[in-house]
């Protein structure tokens, strides 16, 4: 299950925090909550510029909410969380790696993504880490990427202590000379596996489901939207709302609308003037993404030419009838 942590920006200028800390965010909030600000701007070791853009988000998709004692997660921001597949713990395993400090990471059903674990060691370094090692379940073993005699029992009964361990799991096992870089370089590492999980239409039998965000809609969105020559297109999920493209960019991440919602409901097309929101007046036509006969997303496509297309819409379903 992939995190949907990984992008929490805007757009607009690099944001001076990453997905690291967007992550720590909720594991603060969900351990330790309520929290203020200031208090979890401190944790965080952000400004609190960069903490309020976090928090704002998380309460824009009610994961989370302002309260007088401090922000707490909602019902859904702590489902969120708690089914991100990734989970932290510190770990004391010298045998297979260096640095005073170590934070294992376990990254549920993402082995299929690892390699030979150097692009993992990388990407710990960049975040502050001396490195980190990667190791997967494969056959009822926990071993490395390349090599199913190592490491040793010991550490792999060590590791099961930790953490309920599947086949297609992956724990990442950061070190450090401070546990606080240890924890930031594997679970950065085991965030950006998230990064490269769905190009495009790769698996699109899983891609979409009901919790897809606007990040995991932007590819298929913008595909969809040239192919019907750059008319006004939007997307969303059943339980998040999407994006809206015009002129081959997605220019909202935080989109939907009533004929949208109207075809997540009834689960079937809906043809018809918008009533309301920035295309009122203008037609519509949203269809719905089933699976087992009950809607997870929905496309809806905006005919600016305000009836053209619409007609021969009409008239085709007319001519089938």
């Amino acid at each position: 299950m992939p995190t949907t942590l990984y992008s929490y920006s805007n757009g607009g200028p690099t944001p001076k925090f990453s997905p690291y800390h967007v992550w720590k965010a909720y594991w603060l909030i969900r351990n330790n909550g309520p929290i203020g600000r200031k208090a979890l701007s401190r944790a965080l070791r952000l400004g609190e510029g960069s903490t309020r853009t976090i928090l704002e988000k998380m309460v824009k998709e009610g994961c989370a909410e302002n309260t007088n004692r401090g922000v707490i997660l909602t019902e859904k921001g702590k489902k969120k969380f708690d089914n991100c597949g990734i989970v932290a713990k510190e770990v004391d395993i010298k045998d297979i790696a260096i640095g005073k400090y170590h934070c294992g990471v376990l990254a549920k059903g993402r082995a299929h993504l690892i390699n030979l674990g150097c692009e993992q060691r990388d990407e710990a370094v960049r975040a502050g880490a001396m490195g980190a090692t990667t190791l997967v379940c494969k056959n009822g073993k926990i071993v490395f990427p390349d090599d199913e005699k190592y490491p040793s029992k010991e550490v792999e009964d060590a590791l099961r202590s930790l953490f309920f361990v599947e086949d297609g799991d992956a724990i990442i096992i950061g070190t450090a000379s401070s546990y606080e870089a240890a924890e930031r370089g594997a679970v950065s590492a085991a965030l950006a596996l998230d990064d490269q999980r769905n190009p495009c239409w790769q698996d699109s039998g899983t891609f979409i489901s009901q919790d897809s965000e606007a990040e995991d809609l932007k590819c298929i969105a913008l595909a969809i939207h040239e192919l019907v020559g750059r008319l006004p297109l939007t997307m969303r999920s059943k339980n998040h709302y999407g994006v809206r493209c015009e002129d081959g960019e997605v220019i909202d991440t935080n989109y939907t609308g009533p004929v949208l919602e109207e075809a997540l409901k009834k689960n079937q097309i809906v043809r018809k003037i918008s009533p309301s929101g920035p295309y009122r007046g203008v037609p519509i036509v949203a269809v719905p993404i089933l699976k087992k006969r009950e809607a997870v997303a929905v496309i809806g496509v905006v005919d600016i030419t305000k009836g053209a297309v619409f007609e021969i819409l009409n008239r085709m379903r007319k001519e089938q009838l």
